[in-house]
């Protein structure tokens, strides 16, 4: 249990904004601490209500800098949305899965599990639900660069221990997308539909014990 607080800490949150003062920064500092803005700003306030003007007022700068970096405020948002996906994709990328093949399949769980349910990943994540029926494409920016791109690189570990015959896979990108939701499962939609909600972790491990018990159940070689 302890383990999974450990996971779950090991990657950092995003930090506040702080409006520089003095220097100039460079173009690419500057397009961090705009967007560090812009999260806290369309998260607090939703995307109907966040404005350029109430980002530019956090993160300081012009709204001319805004503009010529993001076009507006739908690219503002769609610029959010990508790097919080890859920044997801990243942190998955690091968990270490060499151990043998139950133990890292818990070890997957434990840190995928923990990282999609920190307050600021359910948020963003409820903030393109929101949107992504008037902006379509917003929901494919984030489907492409974050479960699809995990789940491609967790493709890649199946496909592994599958040519070891530890599991029968014909299809490990599949397999990857529904180990992936399995994990999820209904624990993170309690939490995702009531912010309120916070699992416990001896309900954590559960799960996650559940999970890699019944799909190992099913994936192994008979």
């Amino acid at each position: 249990m302890a383990k999974s607080a450990a996971v779950r800490a090991a990657a950092p949150e995003m930090k506040s904004p702080v409006k520089p003062t003095g220097a100039r920064l460079c173009a690419e500092d500057r397009r961090r601490v705009i967007l560090a803005a812009a999260q806290k700003v369309f998260l607090e306030r939703g995307y109907a209500n966040a404005s350029i003007d109430a980002v530019v007022e956090l993160a300081g700068g012009s709204k001319a800098t805004v503009y010529r970096q993001f076009g507006n405020k739908e690219g503002l948002l769609a610029a959010l949305v990508t790097e919080g996906a890859e920044s997801l994709a990243h942190l998955v990328h690091e968990l270490p899965l060499d151990g043998a093949l139950e133990e890292s399949l818990r070890t997957f769980g434990r840190g995928y599990l923990g990282l999609v349910m920190r307050p600021e990943r359910l948020a963003l994540f409820r903030l393109v639900l929101g949107e992504c029926g008037r902006i379509p494409e917003m929901g494919d920016i984030f489907y492409r660069t974050g479960p699809q791109a995990v789940g491609k690189w967790l493709a890649e570990f199946f496909r592994g221990i599958a040519a070891r015959g530890l599991i029968a896979s014909d299809d490990p990108e599949r397999t990857a997308l529904q180990f992936m939701h399995a994990v999820r499962g209904d624990i993170h939609m309690q939490v995702l539909l009531n912010p309120t909600r916070a699992p416990t972790e001896v309900e954590l491990e559960q799960h996650i014990d559940f999970t890699v018990k019944t799909f190992l159940d099913g994936a192994r070689k008979r």
